[in-house]
């Protein structure tokens, strides 16, 4: 009798153990197929069963990580890593967890002592990238995204890369319009080409030169202006562009701005100053750009003016809004979209726009982002202003990295 109650009781034990095994790779399946809650629940159970099964934990991590809950996350990590120190996935998930907070200085401290261990891990190497970018290290960030690369080339490190590239080097830019009015006033053209070099980590400068011709008169302007990112959060950028002489474009453009990044939105605050031949405009311009998601960014802009007239006594106020919209539709392609009421680009304002201008405008185009690190943007726009005035602009950007 007591042969077979010992024989009863180990089969039990090594019941409870295959089952055991399947509800973890149950678990794990849903997981994988996306049920994150019901995985989570899952793995809760089996944690709460045996809470020495770190596996488990750091399913929960994960999982947290993967619903978006970084601080749920980073507990659990840690909490796995303070019962065993060697865990590489529990140390990788709290530098991840800390990039998640923009504690980036931290996430390297811990993520060097990785390294040391794992020189040849392109996880460890592509979150020291991850860090040195968010501290504003660029250069530091595509040497550990191309080591990365070099060990793992899949799509989300190459694109950190490429990404990297963009802000980091040199580039040149070419722009130009064609706009045709109703009725009979004349066709525009307009080309422009724009150099931004980097001096430093923290400096560039910026020289620009225009020429347009619109309204039957031809002209020119150019100049430069400088950009600095004070800190790896807060860029401050200036450009004073003259053109002595000019009737439709500004004889004086005057900016200042700063931008300020905060998760993933920008927050952008600017000034702008024309000064034409007889009439000066001042806009006050609050903007924010969100990154909805790696394929989606939404962005939108007010602007204040206020323009003085040498023949009037009084000045003249005007507003301006702005709405537009991106998503990528391929790795390398993103179709754009926008309205606006009001003045719908500030980079080309001409005399015709000043005052309480009032007009709407639809956009629409597409974005290319090649491998050789040239972008190329089309754009048209339809407008519509008052007194039954319509405009149509076909724009083309091309930006290259060197």
């Amino acid at each position: 009798m007591r042969w077979r109650l010992l024989f009863t009781f180990l089969l039990a034990i090594a019941w409870a153990g295959t089952a055991f095994a399947q509800t973890a790779a149950e678990a794990e399946q849903l997981a994988q197929e996306g049920r994150d809650a019901e995985a989570l629940a899952a793995f809760r159970r089996l944690a709460a069963g045996n809470p020495n099964d770190l596996q488990a934990r750091l399913w929960i991590a994960r999982l947290h990580e993967r619903m978006g809950d970084p601080d749920q996350a980073e507990s659990v990590y840690r909490s796995v890593l303070l019962e065993d120190p060697a865990s590489l996935d529990a140390a990788v998930g709290v530098a991840a967890a800390l990039l998640a907070h923009n504690e980036a200085e931290e996430a390297i401290e811990l993520l060097d002592s990785l390294q040391d261990r794992e020189a040849q891990n392109a996880t460890v190497l592509a979150l020291l990238g991850r860090a040195h970018r968010q501290t504003g290290r660029t250069d530091r960030a595509i040497e550990y995204y191309t080591r990365a690369v070099a060990l793992t080339p899949i799509d989300e490190y190459r694109l950190r890369l490429e990404d990297a590239r963009l802000a980091y080097l040199h580039r040149i830019e070419t722009r130009g319009f064609g706009e045709q009015f109703s009725g009979s006033t004349p066709d525009s053209r307009s080309a422009d080409v724009a150099v931004n070099y980097r001096v430093s980590e923290r400096l560039r400068v910026i020289g620009r030169a225009q020429a347009q011709r619109k309204f039957s008169t031809s002209e020119q302007r150019g100049g430069g202006g400088v950009e600095w990112t004070w800190r790896p959060s807060t860029t401050v950028r200036t450009h004073l562009l003259v053109g002595p002489g000019n009737l439709v474009m500004p004889e004086g453009d005057f900016l200042a701005e700063v931008d300020y990044v905060f998760s993933r939105a920008v927050w952008t605050a600017s000034l702008r100053y024309f000064d034409f031949t007889g009439a000066r405009t001042t806009f006050l311009s609050p903007a924010l750009t969100f990154t909805a998601s790696d394929r989606i960014s939404v962005a939108a802009r007010y602007g204040f003016s206020v323009t003085e007239t040498s023949s009037r006594t009084a000045v003249e106020i005007g507003h301006t809004a702005q709405l537009r919209g991106a998503y990528r539709l391929f790795r390398r392609l993103s179709l754009e979209a926008g309205y606006a009421a009001g003045v719908e680009d500030f980079e080309n304002f001409s005399i015709d726009r000043i005052g309480n201008f009032r007009a709407n405008t639809l956009s629409g185009g597409v974005r290319l982002d090649l491998a050789t690190l040239t972008t190329v943007i089309a754009r048209y726009d339809r407008q519509w202003r008052r007194n039954d005035v319509e405009m149509g602009r076909v724009n083309i950007a091309i930006q290259q990295r060197f």
